[in-house]
């Protein structure tokens, strides 16, 4: 078995981000008074997206994410509404979903029978992240999770991956294997961190940096983790 551990991503990885922020934003200010349309909804995501880019390119702070991502979004839209409310609402909507990747569980279960020490590594809000893993069943699989928040650092920081491997047993980056959707987050941070790196192209999006494996659905994942015969 080449590699010991595995540092999985959560969103986009096991859990379709898109589909709950999609839920979540919708039901945020539907609550504020403030319905919003399909397209809508689409065109927060790509704000938002743009918001978390600019953070992991160290451009902004975590902390001028959360209400000025919808204060874009209002003024791109026309609407207004309370953001400091929606964006607390809008934490405690994201954190009652978790809608999985298809093949994301028996992904996940394949793995954890195979013997491999599976670790979460993921941008994002500590309890959020925590609750929506616990609810969702996975924690069961997960023998340590390592949130951006906890760590003081984020993908695709060295320093988180650092962190990461701290928290580990397995300090050989050779069998280290990274997981994950997201080439600004995951598959640059593996590069930072000399780490090997599968990318979840799900969507098929053009290749930025050298990967060491690339896969288009997660349950094929497997097929390359599975141990020689």
């Amino acid at each position: 078995m080449k590699y010991t551990t595995l540092f999985i991503d959560l969103d986009g990885t096991i859990f379709n981000f898109l589909k709950a922020e999609n839920a979540a934003v919708k039901a945020t200010f539907l609550k504020n008074g403030v319905p919003i349309t399909q397209d809508e909804a689409e065109i927060y995501s790509e704000i938002n997206l743009s918001f978390w880019e600019k953070y992991e390119r160290k451009e902004i702070k975590k902390e001028d994410i959360f209400e000025s991502r919808f204060i874009a979004f209002l003024k791109k839209i026309g609407k207004t509404a309370d953001t400091a409310k929606i964006a607390t609402d809008y934490f405690g909507e994201l954190a009652k979903l978790h809608f999985l990747i298809d093949g994301a569980w028996e992904t996940l279960d394949a793995l954890k029978k195979m013997g491999y020490f599976l670790c979460a590594t993921t941008n994002g809000v500590s309890k959020t992240q925590h609750r929506r893993i616990k609810e969702s069943g996975i924690d069961k699989f997960f023998d340590l999770v390592c949130v951006s928040e906890d760590a003081k650092t984020s993908k695709p920081n060295k320093e988180y991956f650092d962190y990461v491997i701290s928290k580990c047993d397995e300090k050989d980056k050779s069998k280290i294997l990274v997981i994950g959707d997201s080439q600004s987050s995951d598959v640059l941070g593996a590069l930072n961190s000399g780490l090997d790196i599968c990318f979840f192209n799900e969507f098929s999006q053009e290749l930025k940096y050298p990967v060491t494996y690339e896969i288009n659905k997660i349950t094929d994942l497997i097929k390359i983790l599975q141990p020689p015969c």
